[in-house]
């Protein structure tokens, strides 16, 4: 029975020694910079043209999140609303304009938004330019055909306002006329710099961020005048109920932060502030 008795007194003292043990590795690991946070996913919607500077800044968030997997999604700041008005799981919003962001926030679906860039609307034609679009005002002027992002995406809406703005410049009619010109509506504003990228269209709407490494040598810029011209506003926030709400968080701070800043303007974006 003595015999017994010290054994299972032996056991329990092997069981709480382990115990201590693991709980002096875990005080070690958090001392040294916090618990990896394993398997975690952070699904992020962005508009289609973060596309390559949020690219660059996954794998440099993932780095910092050891354990963290950033899945980013990229389409017109539109559907993103959709899909986030229709439950799709998600845990971080950056949209190309502020109704999207602000509706979204009127609804409940996000937290506090944060400006995070800005971009500027500039015309594209390709690099051989068969219409002959020297300038933006030739738009009203050239028989040519256009592209445009669909109604409601972004590029289109800022390219609505910059052809009002122009209606006082060059005619109450030259607006409509340009619009006129638009044989094919796009899925977003990546698809129709692509169009025009393939000579599959005289002209087009899009970012300067959009004139990319990969289409640079195949298209032309054609700038927006000053005074006609509206400064695109790049909000980002949180999803309410998202499963990773610490995760979704430092992710808008990396964006927001210099890293993030850094990287953006590297893609011709300009700073929040």
């Amino acid at each position: 029975m003595v015999v017994r008795r010290h054994a299972r007194s032996f056991c329990a003292m092997v069981v709480v020694a382990l115990v201590a043990l693991a709980g002096l590795e875990g005080c070690s690991g958090a001392a040294s910079g916090g618990q990896a946070e394993e398997g975690k996913t952070l699904a992020v919607l962005a508009a289609s043209s973060l596309t390559n500077a949020f690219r660059e800044l996954e794998p440099m968030f993932e780095e910092q999140n050891p354990g963290v997997d950033v899945s980013a999604s990229f389409a017109s700041s539109s559907d993103l609303l959709v899909q986030i008005q229709q439950g799709a799981p998600a845990d971080a919003f950056a949209s190309a304009d502020e109704a999207k962001m602000d509706t979204a926030l009127e609804e409940g679906l996000v937290a506090k938004p944060r400006v995070f860039a800005r971009n500027r609307p500039v015309v594209i034609v390709p690099a051989d330019n068969p219409a002959g679009i020297q300038e933006f005002r030739d738009l009203g002027e050239v028989d040519a055909q256009l592209v445009l992002a669909e109604e409601k995406v972004p590029i289109a809406e800022y390219a609505k306002t910059v052809l009002a703005n122009a209606d006082s410049e060059y005619g109450d009619d030259f607006g409509q006329r340009v619009l006129d010109k638009v044989a094919s509506r796009e899925a977003n504003v990546r698809a129709s710099a692509n169009r025009v990228a393939l000579e599959e269209a005289d002209a087009t709407f899009v970012y300067a961020s959009d004139v990319t490494e990969d289409i640079r040598d195949r298209v032309r810029v054609v700038e927006i005048p000053e005074n006609l011209n509206v400064l695109a506003t790049y909000p980002i926030a949180a999803i309410e109920g998202s499963q990773n709400a610490e995760l979704a968080q430092a992710w808008v701070d990396f964006v927001v932060g210099e890293e993030g800043q850094s990287v953006l303007e590297s893609y011709d974006f300009q700073r929040a502030s």
